[in-house]
């Protein structure tokens, strides 16, 4: 599933060919938006603003409407200059916002939701959602008054959890965790306030620069780029030369990889 700095890269993109212009090319496919009329209630309206929430990339339009889309594992948002070939099948696409000589389109998008602006607190995917690790400034209080809501949950399942805080996912898990030199598999509650911090502000650097890059690399060397723990397992540790290790974790069993020296 794409992470909170895939989501800001692309509210970054589409801000740059839409904010401030009338979508003059609107084709909506997705279920949810052909029901609400889509196509015909956007055309002609003017993009006053795209943000990213965590996972949820947000468009506001002057007409009281926001179009809520979330990737989850196979959406994705493409630019294209009006009439080039797109790189995926046409019928993949989900809707359509062209304004000038651009064309946004977003592909196989399992959510795009169409709602009022003035009712986004109502949504509840959105309305339940922690402070975004990417949004700045960030509210550490807030998050840290979150996290000690589920105390006996282990690190590595709880940072992931969208409620607590917005936008990391397995890889800025395991890579936060790692730098942060902090063990996945402790309680919340046998964890500081400074080092829960700490994990914060090193999810923030490194997925801020995630959002520069378009990768999630965290590693830059010697060697080949990469990253320091996600998808290591087995192989040895950057830092201290010992073994990667990773199992799952958590309700949903999603994989964590980490360094048992350098993370106990």
């Amino acid at each position: 599933m794409p992470e909170g700095h895939t989501i800001h890269r692309a509210a970054r993109r589409l801000r740059s060919v839409l904010q401030d212009r009338p979508l003059e090319r609107v084709d909506a496919r997705g279920a949810h938006l052909v029901e609400a009329g889509a196509s015909e209630l956007l055309r002609g309206a003017v993009v006053t603003g795209v943000e990213a929430r965590g996972k949820h990339l947000l468009v506001h339009v002057d007409r009281g409407v926001t179009i809520h889309s979330h990737l989850r594992m196979d959406g994705v948002w493409h630019l294209y200059r009006a009439g080039e070939r797109w790189r995926k099948a046409r019928r993949r696409a989900w809707l359509v916002l062209g304004s000038g000589g651009w064309d946004a389109v977003n592909f196989d998008g399992p959510i795009l939701q169409l709602h009022r602006t003035d009712e986004l607190d109502l949504v509840p995917s959105l309305a339940q959602l922690g402070p975004d690790v990417l949004v700045e400034p960030f509210d550490d209080a807030e998050y840290l008054r979150r996290m000690r809501l589920d105390g006996e949950r282990e690190l590595g399942d709880a940072i992931m959890d969208q409620r607590l805080v917005a936008g990391i996912g397995n890889i800025y898990k395991a890579e936060s965790l790692f730098l942060a030199r902090v063990d996945p598999w402790r309680r919340v509650n046998d964890v500081s306030d400074d080092e829960l911090v700490r994990i914060r502000e090193t999810a923030t650097r490194i997925m801020h620069d995630g959002v520069l890059d378009a990768r999630a690399i965290t590693y830059r060397g010697p060697g080949p780029e990469g990253k320091w723990a996600y998808g290591r397992a087995g192989r040895p540790c950057r830092r201290c030369g010992g073994p990667i290790e990773a199992r799952a974790q958590g309700e949903h069993q999603r994989t964590t990889s980490w360094c048992p020296r350098c993370q106990s």
